[in-house]
């Protein structure tokens, strides 16, 4: 359903499908213009992906419009988010953290057989080709003495926005695959443009 669908439209559909949100407080998170997201919102409504209610302020003034999204995806994006908000609220965030970390390397067991005997370029390579499958539209290039992994899109993004440890887990997880310090320079769930991540090569492709 969201084939074709414009990189903005499809983070502010992401981030719908755990929480609801106002116009401004996606402008906000996503580090765009308030007229921008409406104007998304306007097409996710005509394309039946988005649904506005009225809620009432707390204070005083008028009524606020909020969306959330309503496509296939949103019921299970939303109760994985209660799920983890719950596990967070009764046991604390380090639960959370432990049964991201136990199910990155359940993942972990899976990937390593392919990279065995491989270079750190052809580790990668393997990688992007995953993460592609994946839908984080990745890849990567080479850099004055460094590899960089880029990732175009976060199809955890909502997720990854209220529970942090969904990046921590992340970038762990590809420091034992590479076998080599991964260090994230930049993040979408952070406000960026991508989540990069740099690897020093000197006198590692051999």
């Amino acid at each position: 359903m969201a084939l074709g669908m414009g990189e903005t439209k499809l983070r502010i559909l992401e981030t719908l499908r755990s929480r609801s949100s106002c116009a401004g407080s996606l402008a906000e998170s996503l580090g765009i213009s308030k007229v921008a997201v409406h104007r998304h919102l306007e097409d996710l409504e005509r394309e039946g992906l988005v649904r506005a209610r009225l809620e009432k302020n707390e204070g005083r003034g008028r009524p606020k419009q909020v969306y959330q999204a309503v496509d296939e995806q949103a019921p299970y994006a939303r109760m994985c988010a209660d799920v983890l908000t719950h596990l967070k609220e009764l046991f604390g965030a380090g639960l959370v953290l432990e049964v991201l970390t136990r199910r990155n390397n359940k993942l972990l067991e899976e990937l390593a057989p392919h990279m065995e005997g491989l270079t750190l370029e052809q580790k990668i390579y393997r990688l992007t080709e995953f993460l592609t499958e994946q839908g984080y539209q990745a890849s990567f290039y080479f850099e004055n003495g460094a590899v960089y992994l880029e990732q175009g899109r976060c199809p955890k993004l909502a997720l990854s926005m209220e529970h942090n440890e969904f990046c921590h887990t992340e970038l762990e997880m590809y420091k034992k695959l590479l076998g080599v310090p991964v260090v994230r320079e930049e993040r979408i769930a952070a406000g960026g443009n991508c989540c990069r991540y740099r690897m020093d090569v000197t006198g590692t492709q051999s």
